[in-house]
Order: C-alpha cells, then structure tokens, then sequence
C-alpha cells in the first residue's frame, strides 16, 4: 500500500515516539524510510549552526541505523538553509510536498488552545497542508 513513508525527527522524545511509528509502518509495508531533519533556521552564527549541523547528521544516522536494525530501509534527508523562507513547519511541508512519500508520520505533543496558538505547531502545519496521510504519534504523558 505504501511503498515510501517520510518522519522527520529533531531528538525530541516526541519525534522519537514518531520515529518508532514509522519504523513500524515501514517494516508493515515493506516501504522506504525518508528521515528528515531540518537545522532552525534561526541560528545563523557559525559557531552554533556547525553545533547543530553536527548533531543533525548524528541524529541522522542514529535513526537510520535503528531502521535498518529493524531491517528497513531508508534514506536520510538533511536540510540546513538559514535562507530559506519560513520556519521549520514551512519548510518540512514544502519537503513532505516535494517528496513522493504516500504517508506522513510525525510526533505531536498534542498542545491545545493557547499553548499551540503561541508556540505554534509542526504537526498541525503538515496536517493542514498535506496531500498525503499524515499518521501523528502523541507523546506520552
């Protein structure tokens, strides 16, 4: 049914919880594991953006290497452009839109009312926007 599902993952607890989820999804469907991290746009001193690159390709491979511990396979996808318009949310949609992925898994820490209003949210971003299934994964409580 699927044959390409996309997580993006940020080493939060909650993007783990969407990780395994999808990790499952894949191996469910013999399908290939796109693994998306996007750097913060908001970082542009070199010092802390070579931080966050670094830790992003380890984040990276740590994922795909516990995809194909569950033998699926994957590929990773990186993203680091301080100029690319919008925030994390926009950029992870105009990836979920280029991509031929069929399903969309990510996590949510199911914020509500005016924590979500003011914090904003990647999920309900990738919900709202998306042409594919999108699969989300709460994080436990």
């Amino acid at each position: 049914m699927y044959q390409k599902i996309l997580v993006a993952v940020d080493g939060s607890q909650c993007a783990a919880r969407g990780l395994d989820e999808a990790i499952k999804l894949a191996a469910a469907f013999d399908a290939e594991l796109e693994i998306v991290h996007i750097v913060d746009p908001g970082y542009e001193e070199e010092g802390v953006r070579a931080r966050l690159v670094a830790e992003g390709k380890k984040l990276l491979a740590d994922a795909l290497a516990s995809a194909e511990a569950r033998n699926v396979r994957g590929r990773v996808v990186m993203v680091d452009d301080i100029d690319a318009p919008g925030n994390i949310a926009g950029q992870l949609r105009r990836i979920v839109e280029r991509s031929d992925a069929q399903l969309v898994v990510t996590g949510t820490h199911g914020r509500s009312g005016l924590k979500s209003l003011l914090m904003g949210s990647v999920a309900e971003e990738i919900v709202r926007h998306s042409a594919v299934p999108v699969v989300l994964v709460p994080q436990r409580r």
